[in-house]
């Protein structure tokens, strides 16, 4: 029972502290910012707020540093619109995992690119290799003809 009040107050964290830096914070440095999950302590009185921003370098640090600035007024708006004895302390950390799930995607596209070059360069040599299960001549298991 605790599990589930536990994730459906994580949710409700992470809907709220959206809608406010969507609709509330009108700061024109502020990136395009997107709510990526909530992890929220056991007793309730902490909950980290990860984030990530759609941009260049430069906005994803503005976008830091205008949310830790307005970080009282998200705690504050969270804590009005949330039931609980203790509203929770948020914090908020960057979350690199969508920019890193990009790099390694075109990591792995460039080296599935570089084999099918490769494949198409030498097409013969795939005929000419023994196949991995045949011993080649002179390994153990390998019997010349006529033995």
């Amino acid at each position: 029972m605790t599990n589930r009040r536990h994730d459906r107050i994580q949710q409700l964290i992470k809907q709220l502290a959206s809608n406010i830096i969507l609709y509330e914070l009108k700061d024109p440095r502020m990136g395009f910012v997107t709510i990526s999950r909530v992890d929220l302590s056991s007793d309730l009185r902490f909950a980290k707020v990860f984030y990530s921003v759609l941009g260049s370098d430069v906005d994803m640090q503005q976008t830091a540093r205008t949310i830790q600035h307005a970080r009282g007024h998200i705690q504050r708006q969270i804590a009005k619109q949330i039931r609980l004895r203790f509203a929770p302390e948020i914090s908020f950390e960057f979350d690199d995992s969508p920019r890193k799930s990009i790099e390694l995607s075109q990591i792995i596209d460039e080296a599935v690119a570089e084999d099918e070059e490769r494949k198409n360069q030498h097409p013969s040599d795939d005929e000419d290799q023994p196949a991995e299960d045949e011993p080649e001549a002179g390994e153990p298991g390998h019997e010349e003809p006529g033995q």
